[in-house]
């Protein structure tokens, strides 16, 4: 299976309901049109970690994306993550994220050569209409797969 399709078939991106779409120019969205009741916290707002948990499918799929075939046998892991919600997600959220093609490039050369690195995801996360709900950075470490390691 292609990195690219476990990011939609995950069983934690199921659990959100979330739709991923890959663009060509190598961003990823995940979408959270659906949420449950479950997503939903005290003051009818789409909770604070289910948000988080969109923008990390998005930071971590554009890292994916990013490290391009290398990805299939990698080792890809959220090392750190800073998120700023600007206001309240109510009726779904979007986040998007997308590695620049010089550090993608990069990325590639490092993988190839058989050594990782950390990359900076930066992802915007809007609400339904469009409007601005925050933003979050997320350092991805990359490291190619270890045989001893399952």
């Amino acid at each position: 299976m292609a990195a690219t399709d476990a990011m939609k078939t995950m069983p934690w991106i199921e659990w959100l309901d979330l739709d991923t779409a890959l663009g060509e120019d190598g961003s990823v969205r995940s979408i959270l049109r659906r949420p449950k009741p479950e997503h939903i916290n005290h003051n009818g707002h789409v909770n604070a970690p289910v948000i988080y948990g969109v923008a990390e499918v998005a930071g971590a799929g554009a890292a994916v994306v990013a490290a391009g075939a290398a990805a299939t046998s990698a080792y890809i892991v959220i090392r750190s993550a800073t998120i700023e919600y600007q206001r309240p997600a109510q009726e779904g959220i979007t986040a998007s994220g997308k590695v620049d093609p010089s550090v993608a490039a990069d990325l590639q050369r490092t993988l190839q050569a058989g050594e990782g690195r950390d990359i900076d995801v930066a992802v915007s996360l809007t609400n339904e209409d469009g409007t601005s709900a925050g933003t979050c950075t997320f350092v991805v470490s990359i490291r190619p797969n270890r045989a001893d390691r399952d």
